[in-house]
């Protein structure tokens, strides 16, 4: 005879926001992400949204890390929980899967993201599971305890009852088209005037061919899906600006030094 059940697990403390242990870390994602950046002060986190990012970190030696933040379904606790990400290798992966015809957003499929090592050796590997639909008990403890994902940039409690709305799950294909939680932010963000718009037009056609692309390539990708300079947001106006300066000063530079060496 044993001296435990054979079905006994040991109880975890109550944690709304998961850490990922060594080994294997199964999920099931349940939200769209929020995206922003993480600073500490104090030793508790200071979290900005996307477009406010600070133009200095509390300490200048720690720059404010770029996350994501989604409610998840943890297998090995059975809790829903945040899962934050500053891990640029994780983010990467996961937008690898998103991109990918066969797989598609991560939200009808499990993953297991596997950790290796300790400190700046530590090591992430995902792996996709097949798909399959969201267990109804995982949709009824979603719905039993509910989350406000846009809490996090006011340190506040995302799982305090008292808010007026919630971030909405996503389990069916017609929740991923229809709810859109960064949608309304994203329209309402205060875009450059035109005054700046062509001062930022006139150093990106002196930049670099290379750099140009690059740049663009960036803003594109990122969650406010700049296309156009003039649709830059006021927030990311100043750190632009310095960046097309810079590279217009040094390519321009560039050419002086080639036109200086020619013989005439």
């Amino acid at each position: 005879m044993s001296f435990l059940p054979i079905d006994y697990k040991s109880p975890s403390l109550n944690n709304n926001y998961m850490k990922f242990v060594d080994g294997e870390n199964k999920i099931r994602i349940l939200t769209s992400p929020i995206f922003g950046w993480e600073d500490w002060e104090n030793n508790r986190p200071i979290r900005y949204k996307f477009e406010d990012k600070p133009l200095k970190s509390v300490d200048p030696k720690k720059p404010a890390r770029h996350f994501w933040a989604f409610v998840v379904f943890n297998y090995l606790t059975e809790e829903i929980q945040i899962l934050q990400i500053v891990q640029a290798t994780l983010r990467k992966q996961i937008q690898t899967l998103c991109e990918d015809g066969d797989w598609g957003a991560p939200f009808f499929y499990d993953i297991k993201i596997i950790k290796k090592g300790e400190g700046v050796a530590t090591e992430y590997m995902i792996n996709p599971l097949p798909h399959k639909p969201t267990a109804d008990y995982i949709i009824s403890q979603f719905e039993e305890k509910p989350c406000y994902l846009e809490a996090l940039y006011d340190s506040a409690d995302p799982f305090d009852k008292k808010w007026d709305t919630f971030t909405p799950g996503v389990f069916k294909r017609d929740d991923e088209l229809v709810k859109k939680p960064e949608s309304k932010e994203r329209h309402s963000v205060a875009l450059i005037s035109k005054a700046q718009s062509d001062e930022l037009e006139d150093a990106y056609n002196d930049c670099s061919k290379e750099y140009q692309k690059s740049l663009m390539a960036s803003l594109k990708k990122s969650p406010i899906e700049v296309v156009d300079l003039s649709k830059l947001p006021v927030a990311l106006y100043e750190r632009i600006k310095s960046a097309l300066f810079k590279n217009r000063d040094e390519y321009q530079d560039s050419l002086d030094t080639i036109d200086s060496q020619i013989p005439f």
